[in-house]
This record gives C-alpha cells, sequence and structure tokens, in this order.
C-alpha cells in the first residue's frame, strides 16, 4: 500500500510565542513518522488555512501547506521502494554523500534513540567513538572501509586488549551503517562490498555458558537473607528470573499486572518489539507457587492491569529513565548475588545472566527438546538456544517449570 500523506499542527508542544510547529506526517506499513516544515501557526490559523476555500488573509499560507503536501506525495510516487529516511532525504535534501560515514553513523544511531532503544543506540555511539579513536582523520569516507581497513581495526582492537567479542559487535555495528548508506542509495552494494566470504569475516567470539547446578541453586534458594533488605530482594528477583524460565531483568522490570493471565504470565521480549514487528511472539511461563510468592512479597499494592507489577520504574518514566533504572536494578543484583555467592562459598557468581543460562541448561538436563526451550525462551531460531517454552499447551509448560524447583 502507498503511503499517505497528512499536513497537520503538532499540539502537543506549544512554543513560547503560543504557536506549534507544522508537520508533515507520512504513514506507511501501520507506521508514521513526523517531518518539520519550519512553519509555526497557532491552532485558528490553521484551521483557517487548512479550509478548501480560505480567506484572503491566509490564501498565501494554504497555497504554502498545499505546496509541501504536493511535494511531498512526489517524491512517495519517485521512490521505487519506500523508507522514511529515502523520503526525508529526497524531500528536505539532507542526502550526504559517500565522502563521511560518520553522519551516517549519527543519523542510525539518532533512528535508534527515537525508537526507545537506548542501550542499542548507546552501544553504537561506543562503537562509533572507538572507530574514530583509530581513524584519527575527521572524516572517514564509505569507499576507504575496505576488508584491509577492517583487518586493521581488528587488530589494532585487539592490540587494545579487546576480545573478539567485542571486535565483532564493533564491526557488525559499522556493517549495519554501511548497509543503512546502501539502502539510502549512497553507495552500491557490488563486488566492493567488504564483508562476507573471501573479504572480512567479523569475528563470532566464543559463548561461554554461564550456568549453576541445580544443586548450587538449591544452595541459593535455601539461603535466607535478612527479611526486607535489598539482599533479600536481590535473591528473590534473581529466583523470579529463574522459575520464570531464565526470565531478562529487562523484561521483568517491564511485566504489568495485565501479563499475568491465571496461572500463566504472558508477555513480549521487551529485545523484540521494535524488530520483529510483524512476527511478534508470545511467551508464556507457568507461574510456579515460589514465583506467585514472590510477587505478593515485592510487587505493587495498585494491581491495576497497566500497572508494573514491580516497583522499578514509573509509568511516567521517559525511555532513558527506564534505562538507567533497569541498569541500576542489574548493577545491585549483582551486587548481592555476589554476596551471597561468596557467602555460600560457590565457585561462580550468579549475575543475572546467570539465571537464564541456568534455567535453559537444567531444563535441557530434564528432558525437554530444544524446541521447547526454544520457545521458552523467546528465541527465533534453535542455534540461538543451543548457546543458552511457546506453542506448546499450558499443562506441558507447568510440568516444565515444575521441573525447575524439583531440588530433592
Amino acid at each position: 500500500m502507498k503511503p499517505t500523506i497528512q499536513i497537520l499542527l503538532y499540539t502537543e508542544r506549544e512554543k513560547q510565542n503560543g504557536k506549534y510547529p507544522v508537520k508533515i506526517r507520512v504513514v506507511s506499513q501501520r507506521q508514521h513518522r513526523d517531518f518539520k516544515i519550519g512553519l509555526d501557526m497557532a491552532k485558528d490559523e490553521f484551521t483557517e488555512a487548512s479550509k478548501p476555500k480560505p480567506s484572503k488573509a491566509f490564501i498565501k499560507t494554504a497555497a504554502e501547506l498545499t505546496s509541501w503536501k504536493e511535494k511531498a506525495n512526489k517524491a512517495v510516487e519517485a521512490l521505487p521502494q519506500f523508507t522514511f529516511d529515502k523520503f526525508q532525504a529526497m524531500i528536505f535534501g539532507k542526502h550526504k554523500d559517500a565522502s563521511d560515514i560518520y553522519p551516517f553513523f549519527d543519523d542510525y544511531i539518532k533512528n535508534i534513540y527515537s525508537e526507545d532503544r537506548i542501550k542499542t543506540a548507546s552501544a553504537y555511539q561506543t562503537a562509533l567513538n572507538t572507530i574514530k579513536r583509530f581513524h584519527v582523520k575527521a572524516k572517514l569516507s564509505i569507499y576507504d572501509i575496505t576488508p584491509q581497513f577492517l583487518n586493521n581495526f581488528h587488530k589494532w582492537m585487539l592490540n587494545q586488549n579487546n576480545s573478539p567479542t567485542t571486535v565483532g559487535i564493533y564491526t557488525r555495528t559499522l556493517r549495519a551503517v554501511y548497509n543503512y548508506c546502501i539502502s539510502l542509495g549512497v553507495i552500491k552494494r557490488d563486488e566492493t562490498y567488504p564483508f562476507g566470504r573471501n573479504r572480512f569475516i567479523i569475528p563470532a567470539g566464543r559463548n561461554i555458558k554461564k550456568a549453576l547446578t541445580l544443586a548450587e541453586i538449591k544452595k541459593i534458594y535455601d539461603h535466607k537473607p535478612l527479611e526486607g533488605t535489598y539482599e533479600d530482594r536481590s535473591k528473590d528477583f534473581w529466583m523470579f528470573s529463574y522459575y520464570c524460565n531464565g526470565l531478562n531483568f529487562r523484561d521483568l522490570a517491564k511485566l504489568k499486572f495485565k501479563n499475568i493471565d491465571g496461572d500463566m504470565l504472558r508477555f513480549i521480549r521487551e529485545k523484540t518489539k521494535k524488530t520483529s514487528q510483524g512476527n511478534q511472539q508470545v511467551i508464556s511461563c507457568f507461574l510456579t507457587k515460589e514465583s506467585m510468592e514472590i510477587i505478593k512479597k515485592w510487587g505493587n499494592e495498585d494491581t491495576s492491569p497497566d500497572n508494573y507489577i514491580f516497583p522499578i520504574l514509573d509509568i511516567d518514566d521517559s525511555p532513558l529513565d527506564q534505562s538507567l533504572k533497569i541498569d541500576q536494578l542489574i548493577q545491585t543484583t549483582n551486587k548481592n548475588m555476589k554476596r551471597i555467592c561468596e557467602f555460600l562459598k560457590l565457585s561462580k557468581v550468579a549475575t543475572t545472566y546467570f539465571s537464564r543460562h541456568s534455567a535453559a541448561t537444567i531444563l535441557k538436563r530434564s528432558g525437554a527438546s530444544i524446541g521447547q526451550i526454544q520457545e521458552a525462551l523467546g528465541h527465533s531460531n534453535s542455534m540461538v538456544t543451543q548457546k543458552y517454552l511457546d506453542s506448546f499447551e499450558d499443562d506441558s509448560k507447568k510440568e516444565l517449570a515444575k521441573a525447575l524447583t524439583k531440588f530433592e
């Protein structure tokens, strides 16, 4: 379906002069993006200029609005494969050239940030800063990104005591931005494309599985911190994550009471909400007696459907506030779990990462199939699961979930 164009007055933010910005709204594939056109108007002015027959005082403004809409429609028609970025480049003349990839990196980071993917945006910014330290010149031409350049960057990173995993993360971000430039038509994908077979192969870091044995988890389960302390809360949140098939702590923090469906917890992973909108997988896990006790102990008193289960985030938090609070939750949990593991004389430090790997490993040892575990963790394919249960019947999930608490 062809994208639709609308000229609107953005009344959510009033300017000091009492007026509001006029924007072009483009709707494509059930998504929209608004673009400022550099025009501010009061509500009554916009209403008058938008009439089929505006008064004489608003004829010129009405013509300007019509011109913008026509220009936007022509841009849509001219794009064989529509993207918001291509539209923006065509209508506003912001198409940068291939002589410097850094502005495209900045645009890519802004796009990620606008989708509230704060951690991802931060990771891309770190990668950009590192690439700039390696390539000390003010600009980095896209054409200068060759297999030799990437190999030199790889060696430099290793000499800076970075792991192959870190090199892989940074070069994947560079590849993503390079592909972004291709999508904008800035450069073509041809024989000079630097990534892939017989060119530069992005290193895949060795996956170190971090899992506890059932006996070690039982020691944590039996441990009794002082009631109501941060150590007590950290232990309970770690166990809740484990009981829920290794629930990621970012997902844990964003759970709402509407995600509770009887004795089942159903949710979509925060990690995939933005990247798999056409095929979002609902993860279901059985809420064991132990899980329900933790909710009762630490959960919010207000159990309204749209309220968070645990008092970690506030409804009016910005995406950045949410990210900072979740980071603090993870740091606090890891610090207290380290104390617990040292007290119990465990050889491993049961960080938040351990609960996910431990749940997957123990489910596998209990006889669960890779398919069941894959669905429990919300993985897109079984290869990811090999490194670490939703179409199965709930009764089957309950039996698998109960396996996590068979300490005897």
